[in-house]
């Protein structure tokens, strides 16, 4: 019996299929070394960061920080110079005055009011993302999460908790 081209073009497809990325936990100060003191010595805002982060990802992390009088950014790509959809992994932000957009309310470590955003995808998808406020300082984690058993919200929950718990680098 022979076999048949549609059985043939399908293994060859999943064969050039590459294998889906493994999650990983990332800690965020072992990825910004040396750039965090450069981060805390650029803003006069607290920087409240997670210790860890589970990223859709296993690979090197690069990562870049900037920060201002109202204002830090902390970014981590899956390539140097990220700037793209395609290797973006993470943001952790800090705006003074900024208002939330997210919408979906949650409940963080202390009382804090939390706000989620699911992955969203239109012309393109963003990443989920959790927003809260400490001290009129807008403070942002969005991120491509996943650890088995657990959602997009929990994970990102967990993420805010552990940057509240942690307190200002």
């Amino acid at each position: 019996m022979r076999p048949r081209p549609l059985v043939l073009l399908a293994l060859l497809a999943f064969a050039l299929v590459p294998a889906a990325a493994q999650a990983k936990s990332y800690t965020i100060s072992n990825l910004l070394g040396s750039k965090l003191g450069k981060l805390t010595a650029s803003t006069s805002l607290d920087v409240l960061l997670p210790q860890s982060l589970p990223l859709d990802y296993d690979g090197r992390v690069y990562a870049s920080v900037s920060g201002g009088k109202s204002s830090w950014t902390a970014s981590f790509g899956g390539a140097p110079n990220c700037g793209a959809n395609a290797c973006f992994l993470a943001d952790i932000t800090a705006r003074k005055g900024a208002k939330h957009f997210n919408r979906h309310p949650v409940k963080l470590r202390g009382g804090v009011a939390g706000f989620f955003n699911p992955t969203s995808c239109g012309g393109s998808c963003a990443p989920p993302s959790i927003e809260f406020k400490v001290d009129n300082v807008l403070y942002e984690i969005q991120a491509r999460v996943a650890q088995k058993g657990k959602t997009e919200r929990q994970l990102l929950v967990a993420a805010a908790n552990s940057a509240l718990a942690h307190g200002p680098r």
